[in-house]
């Protein structure tokens, strides 16, 4: 099944952040004693040209309210800038040798692709302060990130509540959030935040409700897309990219809400079913397309019957198909860099945010991983967010290792993937691995940095 998000960790299994059957954390000592690297012989999937047809947009007659703003306010809905920088990769063998005796099995197979198809990768990694003998791979192109965006959502919520402008204790519907909920498009993410708040006594009344406070960590814990669309909206448009634009991420595309890109791929007003000269269309005009996904997004969170018929049609139709939902992921699904969010999670980490309090509310919500004991034997603090559409999966992670006072960032991100390459590392995450990797053994950063030179 296709979809938008999974957890990274089904939060009742006590093992570390990357979900794996690992129980113990792992330990840097040699796995590999092979005298060659094998490389991966499944192809890329080539993204098709984009159309030059005239832009007709569905009509959407379902809803009369007033409209949201735009995407696109300040921030580009396209990349100008998407060319790797690093197609090919020629490893000193010596350097490879350190690295088949150092890196985790559970790793191997993100390190194999990345090395066989180094322009579909982008990788920022270093320790703070040692930013010259970090590894970077593609480390300024900006690439999907998925849910990987849902950083820039929760700092805007951290200063919200540190100014005032949000009361975290504020009551929420649970019908206000189940009005951005697409199903069948978030791997389970929003049932299971709603399961497990409910199952810890959190949502309470009747009709039920949630406080606010609980919304951020749906969306940063379980990367439920219901969470991050209404803190979107409550937050609204110009403050999501202009927060982005504070947080100085100038490869940053903007970001639209999920339900909005997802109804922009497929929805049943469109009269007939070719989705993908759709989305062609959408990238020969990023200004409507910008329209266009928030009128989507306003009619469905605000229209009962509009919601209603949208979540009937998509049970029969079954669309958007992967063949849409890898293209559109590809040019339309907002963009950033390794070396951006890198320096993001940095800042988050060094408490850079605008006061401390919203740095601290920021860290809350990133460091859930630390309730496991794997993770607490390596750092004192660890913060992470993952994302996942079809062929891509992105990491970005914060840490400080429990044996050095100075933070160590690692942002990896993968796209294009071929499909079953990546529903096998969605459920095996050896790209959380490999990043993992780079955080916890000291000498990982400077072997892949050879590699990688």
């Amino acid at each position: 099944m296709s979809g938008c998000e999974r957890p990274s960790l089904n939060p009742t299994t006590p093992v570390a952040v990357a979900a794996t059957t690992r129980t113990t954390a792992p330990i840097a000592t040699p796995t590999l004693a092979s005298t060659g690297t094998p490389r991966p012989t499944a192809s890329s999937t080539a993204i098709p040209p984009t159309s030059t047809a005239t832009f007709t947009p569905s009509p959407t007659p379902f809803f009369n309210g007033t409209l949201s703003p735009p995407c696109g306010l300040i921030l580009p809905i396209l990349s100008t800038n998407s060319l790797p920088v690093t197609d090919t990769l020629t490893p000193d063998e010596a350097a490879m040798q350190r690295l088949r005796e150092r890196i985790p099995d559970a790793a191997l197979p993100a390190l194999l692709h990345l090395l066989a198809e180094p322009d579909h990768v982008g990788l920022a990694a270093y320790r703070l302060g040692q930013e010259a003998d970090g590894a970077y791979l593609n480390a300024d192109v900006p690439m999907p990130l998925a849910s990987v965006v849902k950083v820039i959502n929760l700092v805007a919520y951290a200063e919200a509540v540190s100014t005032g402008s949000l009361d975290p204790l504020q009551t929420v519907a649970l019908a206000d959030l189940e009005a951005f909920y697409l199903p069948g498009l978030d791997l389970g993410a929003h049932t299971q935040a709603i399961t497990t708040l409910t199952e810890n006594g959190r949502i309470f009344g009747d009709p039920p409700n949630v406080v606010l406070d609980a919304v951020p960590e749906m969306m940063i814990h379980y990367s439920s897309n219901a969470a991050s669309d209404y803190l979107h909206m409550l937050l609204g448009q110009q403050v999501i990219e202009e927060t982005a634009v504070s947080l100085n991420l100038t490869s940053q595309t903007a970001p639209c809400p999920f339900v909005g890109q997802f109804l922009a791929m497929a929805n049943y007003t469109r009269a007939n079913n070719n989705d993908v000269t759709a989305i062609r269309q959408f990238a020969d005009a990023p200004a409507e397309y910008g329209a266009y996904a928030m009128l989507l997004t306003d009619a469905y969170s605000n229209d009962p019957v509009f919601r209603a018929a949208q979540i009937d049609w998509r049970q029969q139709a079954r669309r958007p198909k992967l063949e849409a939902q890898r293209l559109f992921t590809a040019l339309l699904n907002p963009q950033g860099s390794a070396a951006d969010y890198a320096r993001l999670m940095a800042r988050i980490a060094s408490n850079g945010l605008s006061n401390g309090d919203s740095s601290y509310i920021a860290r809350r919500y990133l460091e859930w991983p630390m309730q496991f004991s794997a993770n607490q034997a390596l750092f004192t603090n660890l913060g992470y967010k993952n994302g996942s559409l079809p062929g891509v999966l992105t990491t970005v992670y914060y840490a400080y290792p429990i044996d050095n006072p100075t933070p160590i960032v690692v942002a990896l991100f993968f796209h294009d993937l071929p499909n079953q390459t990546y529903q096998q590392w969605r459920r095996n995450l050896p790209h959380d691995e490999l990043a993992r990797w780079l955080l916890y053994d000291p000498e990982a950063i400077t072997i892949l940095r050879d590699v990688l030179k």
